[in-house]
């Protein structure tokens, strides 16, 4: 992000741009994944929480931003910010650890 700051890219790109790597990274993760049981589960997990079975759409996403109250740039920055944030449930259930994060300003 701060590079992309650097280079002049816009907030709306640049969280469009964290989106794209952190829901590639989602696909990737589950076309690795040996038990399939498990990925189908993830799906129908997605699909009922997102309406998508491969998670939410960077539409869904601002849209909850701004249902949250959020407006213009500050939408965008808590994209950005959440693209490098996994989901508490699923790692207490799966076991993985995870670092305490900072919270960062935008």
């Amino acid at each position: 992000n701060e590079q992309w700051i650097s280079e002049g890219i816009s907030v709306e790109e640049r969280a469009k741009q964290a989106f794209e790597i952190r829901h590639t990274a989602r696909l990737e993760a589950r076309a690795m994944m040996q038990n399939k049981e498990e990925v189908a589960a993830l799906q129908a997990r997605d699909q009922e929480k997102y309406g998508n079975p491969d998670g939410p759409t960077f539409e869904y996403l601002v849209e909850k931003n701004r249902q949250k109250g959020l407006e213009d740039d500050a939408v965008y920055e808590n994209i950005i910010g959440s693209s490098n944030r996994t989901n508490r449930e699923y790692n207490k259930k799966f076991g993985v650890k995870q670092e305490k994060q900072e919270a960062q300003s935008p």
